[in-house]
C-alpha cells in the first residue's frame, strides 16, 4: 500500500477526504458504461479500477512510476485495466484513442495548465468528453486562509471556465462540497434515486443547493452543447463510513478524556497541595541549617578564643617557669656562698671581732 501522504488519497483513508474522493468517480461511472476511459493522475489506482466496472477499457496514467507499479500489482485481476507511467502535459497514447478523459484534482498541481488541457484535448476523441475537478481558490485558500503546499496554481470559477472554453465548445458546471443531511429512506427496499428538499426561508422545497460555497468545482466538458450527457444531481452514500457515528464516537472519546482531565485536574490540586506542604517543611529545614550553620560558626570563633587564651597562658606559664628556675638557681648559688663564707678561716678568725661589735653596737 502507498503511503498517504496528505495530497494523494488512498482507500485505506476515511472521513470528509474519502468522501469527496470517492464520490467523484462514484458519480461519473455511469457515464463510462461500455466507453474508452481515461484516468489521467491516477494515483493508487482505486479510481480507475472503479470506472472499470462500467467501461469497456480503461487506462490509468499517473507521473509517479511507484504509483504504477503498485497499482498495477494491486488491480491485476481486472482484464479491462491497465496502467502507464506519464505526464499530463505529454500522454502516452495516441490521437482521439478515448470516449472520456477523467482528471480529478490534477489541474491544480501544474502551471502548464493550458498545455494539460491541449493535450486531454489531443487524447480524446472528437466526440469524446472531459470530466474535470479542481478546487474553488475562494472558498478552498482564500476563505480558510489555508496554502496547500502541493498545488501550483488554484484558479477562481471565472479562470476555470475561461480555461475550459479555450480548448472545448461547451461545458457544465456542478459544485461540490461535503455536507450534513438526513436521510428518509424506505425500509423495504433501495431507492434508485432520491428528491431533493431545500429548507429556505422557512419553507421546504424540491430544490438543489445553489450555493457559491462549493468547494470544488466539476465540469463536464465536450465539444458542442448537443455531446454532453446529462448528468443529474447526486448524493453519494457509503455503508462503511458513517461520519454521523464517527462524530458520535469522537465525542464519547472527547466526553472521556474531559473525565480524565477533571481527574488529573484533582490530582494536580492534590499534588500541588502536598507540593507547597513539603516545600514549606523543607524551608523550615533550610532555616533550621541556617541557625546550626551560624551557631557551629560561633561555636567556632569561641573555640579559636580559647585556643588562643591557653596558648597565651602555656607560654606565660613556661616563662615564670623558667625564672622560677632561675630565682631558685641563684638562691642556691647564694646558699652555697654563704657556706663557703661561714665555713672559711677568716670567717672564723674574724668571729671575735663580730661579737664584740654586737656587744657593745
Amino acid at each position: 500500500m502507498l503511503d498517504f501522504t496528505g495530497e494523494r488519497f488512498i482507500p485505506t483513508e476515511v472521513g470528509e477526504i474519502r468522501y469527496e474522493h470517492m464520490h467523484r468517480y462514484g458519480w461519473v461511472q455511469g457515464l463510462c458504461a461500455g466507453l474508452a476511459v481515461l484516468d489521467i493522475a491516477c494515483g493508487e489506482g482505486y479510481g480507475s479500477a472503479l470506472l472499470a466496472k462500467m467501461a469497456n477499457t480503461v487506462i490509468g496514467v499517473d507521473i509517479s512510476q511507484d504509483a504504477v507499479d503498485h497499482a498495477s500489482r494491486n488491480y491485476s485481476g481486472q482484464k479491462n485495466l491497465g496502467f502507464l507511467q506519464g505526464s499530463a502535459t505529454e500522454i502516452p497514447a495516441a490521437d482521439h484513442s478515448f470516449d472520456i478523459v477523467v482528471s480529478f484534482e490534477t489541474l491544480e498541481h501544474l502551471a502548464e495548465q493550458e498545455q494539460m488541457l491541449a493535450e486531454l484535448r489531443r487524447v480524446l476523441k472528437p466526440t469524446g468528453i472531459l470530466v474535470i475537478s479542481s478546487p474553488n481558490k475562494k472558498v478552498y485558500s482564500d476563505e480558510r486562509n489555508y496554502v496547500n503546499e502541493f498545488h501550483v496554481k488554484e484558479l477562481y470559477f471565472d479562470e476555470f471556465d475561461a480555461l475550459l472554453r479555450r480548448h472545448f465548445g461547451a461545458a457544465r458546471y456542478f459544485g461540490q462540497r461535503f455536507l450534513t443531511g438526513s436521510a428518509m429512506l424506505p425500509l423495504d427496499a433501495s431507492a434508485d434515486h432520491y428528491d431533493a428538499i431545500l429548507l429556505e426561508d422557512g419553507q421546504a422545497k424540491a430544490a438543489t443547493l445553489l450555493s457559491d460555497q462549493n468547494m470544488y468545482f466539476v465540469a463536464v466538458c465536450a465539444s458542442s452543447a448537443d455531446l454532453l450527457p446529462a448528468c443529474r444531481p447526486n448524493l453519494y452514500l457509503e455503508h462503511a463510513s458513517d461520519l454521523y457515528t464517527e462524530g458520535q464516537d469522537v465525542r464519547r472519546w472527547a466526553s472521556r478524556l474531559d473525565v480524565e482531565h477533571q481527574s488529573l485536574s484533582r490530582q494536580h490540586v492534590r499534588l500541588q497541595a502536598e507540593f507547597d506542604e513539603r516545600s514549606e517543611w523543607a524551608l523550615g529545614l533550610d532555616a533550621e541549617r541556617q541557625r546550626w550553620v551560624a551557631e557551629r560558626a560561633r561555636l567556632m570563633d569561641e573555640r579559636e578564643q580559647l585556643e588562643r587564651l591557653a596558648s597565651e597562658r602555656a607560654r606565660g606559664l613556661a616563662d615564670s617557669e623558667g625564672v622560677l628556675a632561675r630565682a631558685r638557681a641563684d638562691a642556691l648559688e647564694a646558699r652555697h656562698e654563704v657556706e663557703r663564707l661561714i665555713n672559711s678561716r677568716s670567717w672564723r678568725l674574724t668571729a671575735p671581732l663580730r661579737w664584740f661589735a654586737k656587744r657593745f653596737a
